[in-house]
């Protein structure tokens, strides 16, 4: 098999890991989706099950519940992206779905209708990217990665910044949250999460293009789920940050 290309994605050390051994089958598109679905439906179960918790909680969900699911979600996060089986990808999307649904809840009581209109900019942002995806007005080059890279890493920076002035300084994350300058940061972070999903399906394509093992398809699966939340949330703070 082939292992040379221009997407880092697809070295020798990346392709070594997913390389197919005697038995196995390789991966495909349809079972790479099918993955998908099976985790985005468990990240909805268990949005549902977070969202009707919120009024047993009092009405709001105190800091610690979120802190609590978001450390749990990451860890299972970082443990999932080094190997992603039906276990982890199961855990996982548990507790992205819980926390989504405490988030949720809670944006929509403070902006009725808010989360019906994430949900579908983040349906429709999803078409969009797949349809300039396959029509190859957008192509995923190594240049591309790079650069898409780079913004991800940029914005995950900017959280753990946000994070630390919110101990330091609430009214500047007020200032960063709201008004003009807080709904061109969200929109940026909306533009850098659509972006990513240029990436996911670049690598289910290329992945079944190249035969990779058959447990790509958990890998590839992960790696979406972790986008399209990444999308809804930021979505969601786009939009409340347009309200407020």
């Amino acid at each position: 098999m082939e292992t040379k290309s221009s997407n880092p994605v697809f070295s020798d050390k990346a392709l070594k890991r997913f390389a197919v051994k005697a038995g196995e089958g390789t991966m495909t598109v349809g079972g790479s989706l099918a993955k998908t679905a099976y985790g985005m439906a468990l990240v909805i179960a268990a949005a549902a099950v977070g969202w009707a918790l919120v009024p047993q909680l009092g009405g709001s969900v105190s800091w610690w519940w979120l802190v609590g699911v978001s450390v749990g979600a990451l860890v299972v996060g970082i443990f999932t992206a080094f190997k992603s089986n039906p276990f982890t990808v199961t855990l996982y999307a548990v507790l992205e779905g819980l926390l989504i649904g405490f988030i949720s809840r809670q944006f929509e009581t403070a902006y009725n209708g808010i989360v019906f209109q994430a949900i579908a900019l983040t349906l429709a942002t999803t078409v969009g990217m797949l349809i300039l995806f396959n029509s190859g007005l957008v192509t995923v080059t190594q240049k591309t990665r790079s650069i898409i890279t780079i913004a991800t890493v940029g914005v995950l920076l900017y959280f753990v910044f946000e994070i630390i002035m919110s101990f330091i300084s609430p009214s500047f994350v007020t200032i960063l949250t709201s008004g003009v300058f807080g709904i061109v940061i969200a929109a940026v972070i909306v533009l850098i999460a659509a972006m990513n999903l240029l990436l996911d399906f670049d690598f289910i394509t290329r992945g079944s293009e190249q035969g990779l093992a058959k447990k790509s398809e958990w890998y590839a699966a992960f790696g979406l789920l972790v986008t399209l939340i990444w999308l809804y949330i930021s979505i969601l703070r786009l939009l409340g940050a347009g309200r407020r």
